[in-house]
């Protein structure tokens, strides 16, 4: 006698993560909150830097003005060397904040960069029957990546006409436009649209 064991659980088959629109609101605004906060504080580690190397600078001219006033009383050959050492610590640490002030204005693009309004922008578009699975952006070069589905192919067009009413996203190449059936037991096709065109290889 034979007796088959199905061995199959559904529990066990892949599933896909889809994101609404309302959880890329949601990641949009998340997204925000936390370059609000870093560009706050950015903006007060720069400011207190700032306000000690105006500490320093003011310590230094008052340091130099007893220095100058010392060696009009002391000979020439004669110069203090508690001073000399005073002024050129002084000097280096300078010379320190303003590597700190530089290494920190490096950064502050980061806190003014156009990643929350073209993410709210993205979330915005919502056509009936699209949505995405998968975003990518760069916002040294601009560069976006747009991975989703859709029941039908008349609503890319659709959709990229709506992204192109959008300030953030207006003028914006899409280099690749690539439809694939879908593999899965989802209904409609699976799409990318790109402004890269290496995402094509």
């Amino acid at each position: 006698m034979n007796q088959q064991i199905n061995l199959y659980q559904p529990i066990f088959r892949k599933q896909q993560i889809i994101f609404s629109a309302q959880t890329l609101a949601w990641m949009a605004l998340g997204l925000l909150i936390i370059l609000l906060a870093w560009s706050l504080l950015i903006s007060q580690r720069v400011g207190s830097l700032e306000h000690e190397l105006e500490r320093q600078q003011a310590s230094e001219q008052r340091a130099i003005a007893q220095i100058s006033q010392l060696r009009d009383t002391l000979p020439e050959q004669q110069p203090d060397e508690v001073l000399e050492q005073r002024l050129e610590a002084l000097t280096d640490r300078r010379a320190e904040l303003r590597q700190g002030l530089e290494a920190l204005s490096r950064l502050r693009p980061l806190a003014d960069s156009r990643l929350p309004q073209r993410f709210d922008a993205l979330a915005r578009q919502r056509p009936h029957g699209l949505w995405l699975t998968k975003l990518e952006m760069n916002e040294h070069d601009d560069a976006l990546t747009l991975h989703g589905r859709a029941l039908s192919t008349r609503l890319i067009p659709v959709y990229l006409e709506a992204l192109s009413a959008e300030d953030d996203i207006r003028g914006t190449r899409f280099r690749q436009v690539k439809l694939e059936q879908s593999d899965d037991e989802l209904p409609g096709i699976r799409f990318l649209l790109s402004t890269r065109e290496e995402d094509a290889r």
